[in-house]
């Protein structure tokens, strides 16, 4: 936890990006209202109330904004221990691999309250719009959401290898914005391949196509996936970290 601490300290106006994905859930969840307003007999004969704007609402966020959001918080922890030889420094006292672990908390931290202020935002708009919101509808609310996050850890822990294996701040994020246009391309085009893309957990998680509850199956597979995307990136990241030379 010290580490952490370290790792807030050192991270300066990091509510920046907080503030720029409150903005970002309330166009899209916007977007969302005005998609179900304007097409309302339509999810009415359907019997469709918060799912609706629930995927109306986390498509682009899910699968473009919040993995991008994720880039920008990633490269911005890389980018102040690349500068200075800052990561030689850590290594030369054996603090750059915790100093790594501190860097991954705190940016699932960041993932987690980004998918708190999504869910957050979907259920008071649903309340708003007179939606009768039962406790299996919020219970799939915050299950989608917490899934999402786990798609989230798998693109911040992917994103960190990627800001600690290149130097420049601006190709980290431009590789993080082609991998993010890639989820929605593959999302789009290719869907079968979106289980598997990395980029495109955050939208599997929270189901924002499929808008049911997965099978005890896909929940496993999901799991899995991404706890191996999460665990290889973590392990070439650390093996990286050891044998760098600065």
């Amino acid at each position: 936890m010290s580490t952490l601490a370290i790792e807030r300290r050192k991270s300066k106006r990091s509510w920046i990006l907080v503030a720029v994905a409150v903005v970002l859930v309330g166009l899209n969840v916007s977007n969302g209202i005005g998609n179900y307003l304007s097409n309302v007999d339509v999810f009415q004969a359907q019997g469709l109330t918060w799912v609706a704007v629930w995927g109306q609402a986390g498509l682009l966020w899910a699968i473009l904004f919040f993995p991008f959001l994720i880039t920008l918080r990633a490269a911005s922890l890389t980018r102040m221990e690349h500068e200075q030889a800052n990561w030689r420094r850590l290594a030369s006292y054996g603090a750059h691999l915790r100093t790594y672990r501190g860097k991954l908390l705190l940016l699932a931290g960041f993932v987690l309250l980004c998918q708190t202020i999504f869910v957050a935002a979907v259920i008071l708009v649903s309340l708003i719009l007179g939606f009768t919101l039962t406790l299996p509808d919020v219970s799939a609310m915050l299950w989608w959401g917490l899934l999402g996050a786990v798609g989230g850890l798998t693109v911040a822990a992917v994103q960190m290898l990627v800001g600690i294996l290149v130097r420049s701040y601006a190709t980290t994020v431009a590789i993080g914005l082609v991998a993010s246009i890639g989820s929605l391309m593959v999302t789009l085009v290719a869907p079968l391949l979106e289980a598997a893309y990395p980029y495109a957990q955050i939208g599997v998680g929270m189901r924002v196509r499929a808008l049911d509850w997965p099978t005890f199956p896909e929940t496993i597979g999901y799991l899995v996936w991404n706890a191996a995307l999460i665990l290889v990136a973590v392990f070439i990241g650390r093996l990286v970290l050891r044998r760098k030379e600065y």
